[in-house]
């Protein structure tokens, strides 16, 4: 080997020959070092089988996404753009089936209903198996939603790199999921306060992150309607401004407010805009229109619709207002009938949320014309239940009726059960209704105990707009999410079926701005999604915040405002 340095062969000595030697040595020790991430992401997929010694799935510039079928397309578009956004690199997508000769690397997307084998309906349809190694990644989902969990679950494996400077690699493994609960939600008001369609579309990109699929928005309430109606255009030409709003929660008047107008509503294509993104997503858009209670926004529009007639205003306080939506007026009929016309044309959503909640009777006992339908329907004080609790009971077993009539299904809060207590005292009927229990966790399983489908979301613990919660430092804030009571407890196993999932809510009276809405969302949409996800059993916190340190490093990379001390 000495002797090849002293006399080395003429052409190594050449200048060429000698400078692009210079080039292959650079480039190679400036070869970027392959940084691997790790499957532990939340929520927990629920099979891991690592492959420890095998080699990685290395990201780069001649990676691609392949996709089976028409219906995979978009997913595909919206993983590659995740991809880009992770980590700079520029992926291709292309219409090529998964069965035909692709270059490697690659990451394939498909459907194969195979993959849900076994499963309940609800779990099925988020159902995934993903597997990488070294030429591929392939993701295969039993339905659409299936592959985008898979695809969530991908981005949330990959390592944070410093952009052109390392190399993003995932490990050999071979995943099985599914979701425990077919309903994981969250939602949002937007009354209190206007949050445009922009802002929308990204908390659509943080709820799709976590593996959520509903996003419920409340749209209506007493301090502002926005969305607009044809059929009653004052609605949001009046109903969306209000004059201020107030410095505490709940003061004793309307004069208790800054001064300064508050105003915003969305156009039916922004709602048809946001209603496809989050579909693009795998999310539903359930909108919900609060009636017959918190309808003062509609009475500053249409004073008709009220007992008195008026004067009304939008609310420039909270809390719960004595004047609401006449029950005794067919006029009243007619107003719900084309609103929720309008709304389930917006809205492709099987539920439809038509609140239900917090209806004060003060009005109804005295309005004659509220008295005078009780005669008419021969209601009664019985069971505990007034004659004017079964007047809301009829009214919205008639909202129902409308819903019903195009295949919808109305979900409401458990006041509708009777009012604000956790009893059981009356209608709506079972069959097409489904009770959000939002008053404490015992509602959600009384609901299901008297035959309903329900949503678990109690205020204790899932409403993250609650000053008391937000003042907790945010460990102890999050804990109190993932330390929250069992669903199911003293519940059949026919019972514990009626449960449709979980959500959390965010209430917006005291919600400043985006960054605001951020920080009271992140990271106690963790937890949710953690427990809606694996389901209520087995909890492990300690794996959960370890985990969970991982996940926030993914919103500080996406420049989400979380919450951190």
């Amino acid at each position: 080997m000495i002797s090849c340095w002293k006399d080395p062969k003429p052409i190594m000595r050449h200048p060429f020959f000698l400078l692009a030697a210079f080039v292959l040595s650079c480039t190679a020790c400036s070869q970027a070092p392959v940084v691997t991430g790790t499957w532990d992401v939340i929520p927990k997929p629920k099979e891991v089988r690592l492959a420890p010694d095998a080699a990685p799935f290395v990201l780069g510039k001649d990676s691609r996404i392949f996709y089976e079928g028409d219906s995979l397309g978009t997913a595909a578009r919206l993983l590659a753009a995740d991809l880009k956004q992770a980590t700079g690199i520029a992926f291709k997508t292309a219409t090529l089936p998964v069965a035909k000769t692709v270059k490697a690397p690659a990451i394939h997307l498909s459907v194969d209903p195979a993959v849900g084998e076994n499963l309940s309906v609800t779990k099925k349809d988020g159902a995934y198996r993903l597997e990488a190694s070294s030429e591929a990644v392939r993701i295969t989902g039993a339905t659409v939603q299936g592959v985008l969990n898979g695809c969530h679950t991908l981005c949330k494996a990959l390592p944070l790199i410093d952009k052109g400077k390392n190399i993003p690699a995932l490990p050999a493994a071979t995943i099985r999921d599914w979701p425990y609960f077919g309903y994981r939600g969250f939602m949002l008001d937007v009354s209190r306060h206007f949050f445009d369609a922009a802002t929308v579309k990204e908390v659509i990109d943080i709820l799709a992150l976590h593996n959520l699929n509903v996003f419920h928005w409340h749209l209506t309430d007493d301090q502002g309607w926005r969305i607009p109606i044809d059929a009653w255009p004052e609605l949001t030409k009046k109903g969306s401004w209000r004059a201020g709003t107030p410095f505490e929660a709940t003061p004793e008047d309307g004069e208790h407010h800054d001064g300064v107008p508050v105003s915003g509503c969305y156009t039916k294509d922004e709602i048809r805009e946001v209603v496809r993104y989050a579909a693009d997503h795998g999310i539903t858009v359930i909108p919900e229109i609060d009636l017959p209670g918190h309808m003062m926004a509609a009475l500053a529009s249409y004073p008709e619709l009220g007992c008195t007639g008026g004067p009304y205003e939008v609310a420039t306080r909270y809390g719960v207002l004595d004047d609401v939506l006449c029950a005794g007026k067919e006029s009243t009929l007619t107003f719900i009938k084309t609103v929720l016309e309008e709304v389930m044309d917006l809205f492709p959503s099987e539920y439809i949320h038509l609140g239900g909640d917090e209806c004060p009777k003060v009005r109804w006992e005295q309005c004659p014309d509220c008295q005078a339908k009780i005669r008419e329907l021969g209601l009664t004080d019985a069971d505990g239940k007034s004659k004017e609790n079964r007047l809301q009971s009829w009214l919205m077993d008639r909202a129902a009726e409308i819903l019903a009539a195009r295949g919808r299904k109305m979900i409401a809060w458990n006041d509708v059960l009777c009012d604000w207590s956790d009893s059981i005292c009356g209608t709506p009927d079972p069959e097409g209704t489904i009770i959000a229990g939002w008053m404490r966790p015992s509602s959600t399983r009384i609901a299901a105990q008297a035959g309903y489908r329900a949503v678990f979301c109690p205020c204790g613990y899932l409403y993250f707009s609650a000053r008391e919660f937000n003042a907790l430092p945010v460990q102890e804030a999050l804990e109190r999410v993932y330390d929250m009571p069992s669903l199911f407890d003293g519940l059949t196993e026919a019972e514990a079926d009626r449960i449709l999932g979980m959500q959390a809510c965010i209430w917006a009276e005291r919600v400043a701005d985006r960054d605001d809405l951020e920080w009271k969302l992140l990271p106690r949409l963790a937890a949710l999604a953690e427990l809606s996800w694996t389901g209520p059993f087995g909890r492990d916190k300690k794996d959960f915040l370890e985990r969970l340190d991982r996940l926030e490093e993914v919103y500080e990379a996406r420049n989400w405002n979380w919450r951190k001390e």
